[in-house]
């Protein structure tokens, strides 16, 4: 990977010099991201050095890039530089309509739409150098690049940029760890002394959170009958003959011996068998690497990169982004226990949709996809994090592809997962979802392995019959 990687650092370095050029000439920069934790990620890394640099900018965070188009009409956008992060890729022909004119660098890890870029643009996009932006690198991880290269001394943001990696999920590639460029940036952080690393069973809050409450606590997996379930958890572990207490103290996952941990390891994967889940699948889930934050405190939710990552979904997920850009910014004090009020609500809401779609006219089952019907009952801008807990409960046919979908207005938000297997076998959902969408008045895109869309609603069924036909023909 070491061409390829230079050709990146070499390529982000350009993206670098084109934002100090707008620094050194005082210009007004935009910093433009979607809402999920990888792009929150980005934007508050691209804030932090930003800050740094004393440079004029203003941060916003778009469900959907429309808006920002929207606004664009209006008049409403008079920054002279924009920089897209975690979103962009698949509009180049339409940003450059619109701010043509203007500076613009996209810092994306999607599949890019064309492999031209307009003249004044700059595209910074892993796939241009052979990497796969789903599994080898994030746009945080992208935005860490540009960063470190405006300014070495930005190496303390390399532990979001693993944060945003986890939260789009990119250590779920048959083992629980990062890889490719994400890994390099693992390594800068732990030479720097800023993250810890071991394998371990993956448990949020496993330093300071109660056992059980550390088990109820974790959504990645997504354990059905043990996630949000503090009671059925307590009781799983007690029934394993593992003390939940020593004296008055509660014990957590790290007071566990390796014998413990081996008992509720497979106690969990025997609870999950006698719900008839495929216990196996999701075993591989369970234990990983563990990514921890060195400088943030135990007790915090930052202390565990994946949790971190959930957080500031919350964040994004619940309308409250620019919580999430300044606490990936740095910022804590208040501003971090707001946050943490966000994740809690969040993992009840998200709990409470979890049980929404076990209703009987939730989930229907075509030839090759699985769709989740979220209606009117789930936010639309949640359903692509509800697609990723079920994708990983085991709820799911393991041969076919899940779509999720909720309303909005006149509109219909859809997230889509695959496979590893089905990637292995020639499934690309960005392509799909791309293609399908736009021939039906949507926009979509996205990875191979994961991808979104937004359609007409009275072209929803058009387009999942369309959408089952081409995972047909590609698998």
């Amino acid at each position: 990977m070491n061409e390829p990687y230079e050709r990146l650092l070499y390529s982000a370095a350009n993206a670098a010099e084109v934002i100090k050029e707008c620094i050194e000439q005082d210009s007004l920069l935009l910093l433009v991201c979607h809402n999920d934790a990888d792009a929150l990620s980005a934007c508050g890394i691209m804030v932090g050095s930003l800050w740094r640099k004393d440079a004029r900018f203003l941060a916003r965070s778009v469900n959907r890039i429309d808006e920002l188009f929207r606004q664009a009409e209006e008049g409403l956008v008079g920054a002279d530089c924009i920089v897209f992060l975690d979103i962009g890729s698949g509009y180049v022909k339409e940003i450059h309509n619109r701010f043509g004119e203007r500076r613009v660098v996209i810092i994306d890890h999607h599949q890019p739409q064309s492999l031209d870029v307009p003249k004044g643009f700059f595209h910074l996009n892993p796939h241009f150098q052979g990497l796969d932006g789903a599994t080898q690198v994030s746009a945080s991880g992208l935005a860490y690049l540009v960063s470190r290269a405006l300014d070495e001394e930005n190496y303390v943001y390399s532990p979001i940029a693993v944060v945003g990696a986890l939260g789009d999920l990119q250590d779920k590639d048959g083992q629980r760890r990062l890889r490719g460029v994400n890994a390099k940036i693992v390594e800068e952080a732990v030479e720097r002394g800023l993250m810890h690393t071991t394998e371990d069973l993956i448990l949020f809050g496993r330093s300071f959170r109660p056992l059980h409450v550390a088990l109820a606590s974790t959504s990645s997996p997504f354990l059905p009958g043990l996630t949000g379930r503090e009671d059925a958890c307590y009781s799983l572990i007690a029934s394993l003959g593992i003390k939940v207490k020593e004296g008055d103290a509660w014990r957590v996952l790290a007071d566990l011996t390796e014998e413990e941990k081996s008992r509720l390891y497979n106690g969990i994967i025997s609870f999950l068998a006698s719900k008839g889940l495929p216990a196996s699948s999701i075993a591989r889930e369970l234990i990983g690497t563990v990514y921890e934050l060195a400088e943030e405190d135990r007790w915090t939710y930052l202390r565990d990169a994946r949790e971190f990552a959930w957080l500031l979904n919350a964040c994004g997920k619940t309308g409250n982004a620019w919580v999430g850009m300044a606490v990936a910014a740095g910022v804590r004090g208040g501003l971090l226990e707001e946050a943490q009020k966000l994740l809690e609500d969040y993992r009840v809401q998200m709990a409470k949709n979890m049980e929404l779609i076990t209703r009987p006219d939730a989930m229907t089952s075509m030839e090759h996809i699985v769709v989740i019907n979220g209606g009117d009952l789930i936010d639309e801008r949640q359903v692509s994090s509800l697609a990723s807990l079920i994708s990983s409960s085991g709820m799911i046919p393991q041969d076919k592809v899940l779509i999720a979908w909720a309303r909005h207005g006149d509109r219909i938000k859809v997230s889509a997962r695959a496979s590893r297997s089905h990637v292995e076998r020639g499934i690309n959902l960005g392509s799909i979802l791309s293609e399908v969408a736009g021939s039906v008045g949507g926009r979509g895109g996205g990875h191979n392995v994961a991808a979104g869309a937004d359609v007409p609603a009275d072209a929803l069924e058009l387009f999942l019959k369309e959408v089952d036909r081409r995972v047909g023909s590609q698998l």
